[in-house]
């Protein structure tokens, strides 16, 4: 996903309201793109809720074109527990 692209999607994303009417726009944007870590975090950001992040995060997971920046897609997080769960699943997907 170019920079441009990101833009673009984190533009419309960010005319929604809610979590649950950006999350599907934000999964069918992820479902056929590679993305950076760093534009995943800033793609999280625009969630409200940390348990939307985490979900979105390990979706787009597989995608990420850099996986040995991932950690910093961590930063998108307010709270550790979260941090710790994400990085569980990381770990699972990558044995």
């Amino acid at each position: 996903m170019s920079p441009q692209d990101v833009s673009r999607l984190l533009q419309a994303v960010q005319r929604q309201s809610f979590d649950d009417n950006k999350l599907p726009i934000l999964r069918e944007a992820l479902r056929e793109s590679a993305v950076e870590s760093e534009d995943l975090k800033r793609i999280l950001s625009t969630l409200t809720f940390d348990r939307n992040r985490v979900e979105l995060a390990k979706y787009a997971y597989p995608r990420v074109i850099d996986p040995q920046r991932f950690y910093q897609v961590y930063e998108a997080f307010d709270f550790q527990a979260n941090v710790q769960e994400l990085q569980r699943f990381v770990e699972g997907y990558n044995r």
